[in-house]
C-alpha cells in the first residue's frame, strides 16, 4: 500500500510538472508569435507620390509576411504571399486610400473566423498548428495587415461564401465587389484607360491587371494606379523591385522601389486589361 501511494504521489507530481511546463511553453509560443508580428515592415509604409502626396504602400514581398502561405482550404499547394499576393495588396492600397483608418476594422463583422496571423499562414485553415496565432484586435493591426486580411477574405474567410484564391494561379477579382460592399464603396469595371484616369483625378481609387508580356510582368500582375497628370501615370507596384526584367522594362521610370512612372504616350507598354474603380 505504501509503495502504491509513493507511485501515485510521483505520478501526480510528474503530471503537475508537465502541466506547468506546457503552460510555460504555451505562453512562450504566444510571446514569440506576438514578437514576430511586432517587428516593423521593411518594404511597406508611406510613399510620397509626385502630385499626390503621402500614400500608404503595401508590398506583397515585405519580409515580415512575404513567406506566409496564401492558399484556400482545399488547395494542394503552399504558395507564399510574396509570389501571388498582388491582388489583395493592390486592393489594400485602394481601401487604405478611401477608407478612414478607424473604419477599416469593420471588415471583421464579415469574417467566418476571427482574422489572425501566424509565422506560417495568413489564414487559420492552412496553419500547421505548431504555434499560437496572433489575433488582430486593434485599429492599428487592421490597418497594418490589411493586405493579409483581404487575402484571408479572398481564400474564403468571409460570410458571403466567396472563394477567389485560384488553385492554378493568382486571385480572381470577384472578392473585390464584396470588399467594396463591406466598406460602402461603389465598384466600376472598365477597359477604358481614359475613364480610369478621370476616376483617379476625381479622387477614386483604381487598380488594374498589368497583362502578360508587358512592362510590369511576364505573367499577370495587379498594380495600384496612384496618380495621373498631363504627362505621366504613377503606379504603386505591390511587388517591390529594384529593377524590372520584363519586356518594355526600359519604359518604366523607377522613382523608388515600389513607385514607378510611365509616360502617358507609352501606356501600351503596361498591357493593362480591366481597370477596377472604387469610389465613395
Amino acid at each position: 500500500m505504501r509503495d502504491f501511494l509513493k507511485k501515485m504521489t510521483l505520478l501526480l507530481c510528474t503530471c503537475v510538472f508537465l502541466m506547468k511546463s506546457a503552460h510555460v511553453c504555451f505562453a512562450d509560443s504566444l510571446a514569440l508569435v506576438e514578437a514576430f508580428f511586432s517587428n516593423p515592415e521593411e518594404y511597406s509604409g508611406m510613399i510620397f507620390v509626385p502630385g499626390k502626396g503621402e500614400m500608404r504602400y503595401y508590398a506583397q514581398n515585405d519580409p515580415l509576411w512575404g513567406a506566409l502561405c496564401y492558399e484556400r482550404e482545399n488547395s494542394q499547394q503552399r504558395r507564399p504571399f510574396r509570389d501571388s499576393g498582388c491582388s489583395p495588396s493592390s486592393a489594400a492600397m485602394a481601401i487604405a486610400y478611401l477608407v478612414p483608418e478607424e473604419e477599416i476594422p469593420s471588415i471583421a463583422a464579415y469574417a467566418k473566423k476571427d482574422y489572425s496571423l501566424c509565422p506560417c499562414s495568413l489564414n487559420q485553415v492552412r496553419c500547421n498548428k505548431a504555434h499560437r496565432r496572433y489575433y488582430l484586435t486593434s485599429q492599428r493591426d487592421y490597418h497594418r495587415f490589411l493586405p493579409l486580411i483581404l487575402g484571408d477574405f479572398a481564400t474564403g474567410n468571409n460570410t458571403f461564401g466567396v472563394y477567389s484564391r485560384a488553385e492554378s494561379a493568382g486571385t480572381a477579382t470577384n472578392y473585390i465587389r464584396y470588399v467594396a460592399q463591406v466598406y460602402g464603396l461603389q465598384l466600376t469595371v472598365t477597359a477604358d484607360f481614359q475613364e480610369a484616369c478621370q476616376a483617379i483625378q476625381s479622387g477614386s481609387a483604381v487598380m488594374s491587371l498589368a497583362g502578360m508580356g508587358g512592362a510590369f510582368t511576364n505573367a499577370g500582375h495587379y498594380v495600384f494606379l496612384a496618380h495621373v497628370d498631363e504627362e505621366k501615370l504613377y503606379v504603386l507596384d505591390p511587388l517591390r523591385r529594384e529593377e524590372y526584367n520584363t519586356n518594355y522594362a526600359s519604359r518604366l521610370e523607377i522613382i523608388e522601389p515600389g513607385l514607378v512612372a510611365l509616360e502617358l504616350d507609352e501606356i501600351w507598354a503596361a498591357q493593362f486589361g480591366n481597370f477596377f474603380i472604387l469610389s465613395k
